[in-house]
């Protein structure tokens, strides 16, 4: 066919140049014309015959794909069936018994069960038969374990009941154990006995809510195992306010388990005039732990629960006995429970769904917090929730339930006594640079043998505006404090004509974070670590002072001090010797008094054998 179209289209072509010649040479060419259009009827007899090829081709070709598609499903499906068949083959091959899994008898167990057996003339033909009396007698056995268990738990219910008659017989002694307990306390008060006190005791506990009575009762239990306990715990609050609450809560809920009549139940019904107090009434017992010894200033924690909120507070107060002036105490008191734990800062109430809760209500958690601080019932602490056993979710949406309680608590109480130490020991350092009743050369952190001739005349506290005024290389006030507030002071150093002004630092967080000291030297104009790098080197030299270089019982305050002082007296001395009139004289002992380009002052101080000096 490809070359009939070629013949025809050259034929064509050759009919066209002759028609194209004839025009050129003024002649008639309708013949030729006439011969073209005959060929164009050719052409399109050709196409035609070319299309019905190309359909009958196409349709050949659908048919053999459709047969190539129908052997390849069925091959596809053989090949499904095979696997099919290897699948149950492995199943069949794995398949066990439920029975292997049992644990049946030992030969000489089951001949002992079914004496006459092994004598017996009928013998197990196959193992499979063997195997099948052996399940029988497995079942004959555990039928009457079952009957056993059944007729234990009778006689255990019968022994209940018998439990229940004689509890009822003791509780009917109630009466006459309490006359004959009022009858014989004039003979407890002669033999100094505390039985009235542990009856009173156990009557007022048995009215805590479930979350403070775990509390207590561990608590209780970790003070009697400790050799020298440093903390004491009691309920604080009356039992008759408790069974007025428990009436109230009778009267809202009349599902509750105790039995009181409708008569008490519509006197103990008070009702409340702001609803914000009564959502947020605090149960009347709470617990009070006391940390410190008697007779000096103690830390006392009050730890309330809300059942509203289904969640514990802690609010911790200073109790003073003598007439101590103990002013700006309590700044650093209301953290004491913020920094124990990572992140646990107390301002957010950490009970899960809370937020659903308190939309009920038309309330939110922001509300509660700040009501909660107003009347002085703390703040609801996430290791606190974990002491009482009360699940938690913080801000990241993770649950905690802490299961460990002794754990839990004796580590909590521990951090609680470190933080509670530390923050005395600054407080008395505080105190007596307030005085200036401090004794350096006894609390040096080494064997210094010359005397400081700088010395203390105020130590003052003033705010944080004032310290924040200082520029300093040191100082760094990052956007997120963490919940860290900070208490300042400004301590004055004077030698001779000159004088150095100290800015300090105190974080709440204490010991975690160590004091920071600003130093202005006023000599020869004003001298600050911006403008002088000896000052700068000062400073560092102040603040690079950690713990684990001093003693055990250190003073932080009394330890930086002494490093400010002799830092001060190198410098004037060192400074000194290059004025033109000599006023400080070297009385310290170092090799030289700069080094290297930067003019490195000898602050550091080295002691080799007998050798003491200062070095850069």
């Amino acid at each position: 066919m490809e070359a009939i179209l070629n013949t025809q289209f050259q034929e064509l072509e050759d009919i066209i140049g002759e028609i194209l010649k004839v025009k050129k040479s003024g002649q008639n060419s309708d013949t030729l014309r006439t011969a073209a259009a005959l060929k164009f009827v050719a052409l399109k007899h050709a196409n035609r015959e070319v299309k019905q090829k190309i359909k009958s081709g196409r349709d050949n070709l659908h048919l053999e794909k459709c047969k190539v598609d129908i052997s390849r499903l069925q091959l596809q499906n053989l090949l499904y069936e095979v696997s099919h068949l290897k699948k149950d083959i492995v199943r069949c091959e794995k398949f066990q018994s439920g029975d292997s899994k049992f644990v049946l008898l030992s030969d000489t167990e089951y001949f002992t069960k079914l004496p006459g057996l092994e004598d017996s003339k009928v013998k197990p033909e196959s193992e499979h038969y063997k195997h099948l009396q052996r399940l029988e007698c497995e079942l004959r056995l555990r039928k009457d374990l079952d009957k056993q268990k059944s007729s234990l738990k009778n006689s255990k219910k019968e022994l209940q009941q018998e439990n229940l008659k004689q509890h009822n017989r003791y509780v009917s002694f109630v009466p006459a154990l309490r006359t004959l307990k009022s009858a014989t306390k004039p003979l407890h008060d002669a033999l100094q006995l505390s039985l009235d006190v542990e009856w009173k005791l156990s009557a007022v506990v048995k009215y805590l809510p479930k979350p403070l009575y775990i509390l207590f009762i561990n608590l209780q239990c970790l003070q009697r195992v400790s050799d020298e306990p440093s903390f004491n715990v009691e309920v604080v609050g009356y039992e008759s306010e408790a069974q007025m609450q428990e009436l109230t809560n009778l009267k809202q809920n009349p599902k509750a388990r105790r039995d009181y009549s409708e008569r008490d139940i519509e006197l103990s019904g008070k009702p409340e005039e702001n609803p914000l107090n009564k959502e947020l009434s605090p149960h009347p017992l709470h617990i009070r732990i006391t940390l410190g010894s008697a007779g000096s200033i103690q830390l006392v924690l009050i730890i309330r629960y809300f059942e509203q909120i289904k969640c514990a507070t802690a609010w911790p107060q200073l109790s003073i006995s003598n007439n101590t002036n103990h002013q700006g105490d309590t700044n650093f008191v209301q953290h004491l429970l913020r920094h124990l734990f990572p992140n646990d800062l107390g301002n957010e109430i950490p009970i899960p769904g809370i937020q659903y809760d308190l939309q009920n209500k038309d309330l939110t958690p922001e509300e509660c917090i700040q009501y909660l601080e107003s009347k002085d019932f703390g703040k609801a602490y996430c290791w606190l929730q974990s002491i009482c056993s009360i699940p938690t979710v913080n801000s990241s949406m993770l649950y905690k339930h802490e299961l460990n309680l002794n754990k839990s608590m004796r580590e909590t109480i521990a951090r609680i006594t470190r933080r509670w130490n530390s923050w005395l020991n600054l407080s008395q350092q505080i105190r007596g640079l307030t005085n200036k009743d401090i004794d350096l050369y006894a609390l040096k952190e080494n064997v210094y043998p010359a005397a400081l001739s700088c010395s203390l005349v105020q130590w003052t506290a003033i705010t944080l505006e004032e310290f924040l005024a200082q520029n300093s290389d040191v100082l760094k006030i990052s956007p997120d404090d963490k919940g860290i507030t900070y208490n300042s002071y400004r301590a004055v150093i004077v030698r001779g004509s000159a004088k150095m002004e100290c800015f300090i630092r105190i974080p709440s967080n204490y010991p975690l974070e160590m004091p920071l000291w600003i130093l202005s030297v006023h000599w020869n104009g004003r001298r600050t670590s911006q403008n002088n790098a000896a000052i700068k080197m000062m400073e560092y030299w102040t603040n690079s002072l950690q713990p684990q270089q001093l003693e055990e019982n250190y003073c932080i305050l009394y330890a930086q001090l002494f490093r400010t002082i002799y830092s001060f007296d190198i410098f004037l001395e060192t400074e000194g010797s290059m004025q033109a009139t000599i006023e400080y004289t070297k009385e310290k002992p170092y090799i030289s008094a700069f080094a290297k380009r930067c003019r490195l002052r000898p602050y550091k101080y080295i002691k080799k054998g007998s050798v003491h000096a200062f070095k850069q």
